[in-house]
């Protein structure tokens, strides 16, 4: 592993372990036997509790670690004992247990560090996957009072992924991990409005050589392009008359693409699937519930009769495609308003800013308030599944990023829906025990994935300056209004 490589990982884990709960903790019992019966009762709380509900193999990458065919090595086993101590510690209200797992985390860490500086550590598979576990113990201890040690953590881990390079992880037990870290690295990579390497064509391809993608990480690739996009729509800055045409014309065409190929994506999914993807449940219904106790249990959207889905890997999918559309669908509109209100009349290598200015036109309602509403809102109505007590901490875990989304969403256009995404993180936080949720609670946090202040979900103030319309011309009738040729999600 490069020098250059090996300081950049090692700083998120520094950072992490500067971050972490430094209380005077008590020595890890080396006389309790926990290596088998704690990670197996972790394993247990984990996974939603219902076989069925699960669907297949809804944790690969956990599951290949706890099979591992020889004991784990000394820093994922330090890595897994920290997570399962301290999520079990917080579910039994154990806090003991909670302690002895915060110190296996500043040991683990420590162990990360010195592996690292052995040449051969970027190859070591088990490093990789205690890297991914100390990730997701960030998401849920967040030893920082922000997102940043959890960010700390994926950019490191990333870092040590790119230096493996895509070859490393055609094997399934590193492919496992690396379709895990996938989600992570897509809802990073739109939070900040980056690309990532892992959208580069070998990343896209290599890995899966042997083994097909998935509609999981096919949707993942139209995630990670997304944040490509909005990382070029932040280079064009202030949008203005001076502003290059096919600049524009090349990010609303991107953007179009990717709402298309989600679309496409969807369409896919419903058409394979042997019964719906979702319906209707009266309110309170017991597959609504949050848990069975009414004290306990989080309140359904009062505008919304919730949904309920076949299985919870289905769930967490459909809704992390409407969270992606969402997001989308914000900026597209931040495009075509762009467009429309700029002062430009010119041709440049064929691209007339008459039609460029027509087809925003033309796209401008589809992903307006009513389309963002109705995503937000389906987001929301599929929480109450989504975060029941029966879906294990897998559950709340994977419904993070779309939750988020709608909340961002929805700040723009105050009210009942968003107070109640407020309420619902930081639920999460005080009732599921994931401290990365009270960061994204606040309604000032600037980590979002539109600009703030840019284009609120109701469109009607950010056009209180505009410029007159020009209205586009009416289609010929011999050939297919682009107005109507395109096909919306819902």
């Amino acid at each position: 592993m490069s020098m250059q490589t090996n300081v950049d990982f090692q700083r998120g884990l520094v950072e992490a372990r500067h971050a972490y709960d430094n209380r005077m903790l008590m020595n890890p019992d080396p006389s309790v036997i926990i290596s088998s019966q704690v990670i197996s009762a972790f394993w247990g709380k984990y996974l939603p509790l219902d076989p069925a509900v699960r669907g297949r193999d809804p944790c690969v990458w956990l599951q290949n670690i706890l099979s591992l065919p020889k004991p784990p090595s000394e820093v994922l086993l330090l890595s897994l004992r920290a997570l399962a101590m301290t999520r079990l510690g917080w579910v039994d209200k154990n806090e003991g247990l909670g302690l002895q797992g915060n110190q296996y985390y500043g040991r683990a860490l420590q162990v990360a560090q010195k592996a690292l500086y052995k040449e051969q550590a970027r190859y070591d598979d088990e490093l990789f996957a205690a890297g991914y576990v100390l990730t997701v113990y960030e998401l849920f201890e967040s030893t920082t009072p922000s997102i940043a040690g959890w960010n700390s953590h994926v950019t490191g881990l990333g870092q040590l992924i790119q230096a493996r390079g895509p070859e490393k992880h055609k094997p399934s037990f590193a492919r496992g991990c690396l379709e895990e870290f996938r989600t992570s690295a897509m809802i990073q990579g739109i939070q900040f409005r980056s690309s990532s390497f892992l959208n580069a064509g070998e990343w896209l391809t290599i890995p899966w050589q042997e083994a097909p993608k998935d509609v999981y990480q096919q949707l993942y690739d139209k995630g990670f392009a997304l944040g490509a996009l909005l990382e070029d729509i932040d280079q064009v800055g202030t949008i203005g008359s001076d502003t290059d045409i096919t600049v524009l014309s090349n990010l609303l065409q991107r953007a179009a693409a990717i709402d298309r190929n989600l679309d496409d994506w969807y369409e896919r999914i419903r058409e394979e699937s042997p019964h719906p993807l979702y319906w209707h449940v009266q309110p309170s219904a017991p597959c609504s519930r949050i848990s069975s106790s009414s004290s306990s249990q989080i309140r359904e959207p009062s505008r919304h009769s919730p949904f309920t889905f076949h299985t919870a890997r289905l769930a967490c999918i459909v809704v992390t495609s409407w969270a992606l559309k969402l997001a989308l669908s914000v900026n597209i509109a931040l495009l075509c308003k762009s467009i429309i209100s700029t002062h430009t009349s010119v041709r440049i290598s064929g691209i007339n800013d008459f039609d460029l200015r027509s087809q925003a036109h033309c796209l401008l309602p589809k992903h307006g308030d009513p389309h963002r509403m109705k995503l937000a809102t389906n987001i929301m109505r599929s929480m109450p599944y989504t975060l029941n007590d029966n879906m294990g901490l897998w559950g709340p875990q994977k419904s993070l990023f779309a939750l988020r989304v709608a909340l961002a969403a929805l700040r723009g256009h105050p009210g009942e829906d968003l107070k109640w995404c407020q309420r619902v993180y930081q639920e999460l936080d005080a009732r599921k025990g994931i401290r990365y949720a009270r960061e994204i609670a606040k309604v000032e946090s600037k980590w979002t994935f539109v600009r703030k202040d840019i284009l609120p979900l109701s469109i009607r103030d950010a056009w209180a300056n505009e410029v007159p319309a020009v209205e586009p011309p009416a289609p010929a009738a011999t050939e297919t209004s682009e107005c109507t040729g395109e096909r919306l999600l819902l």
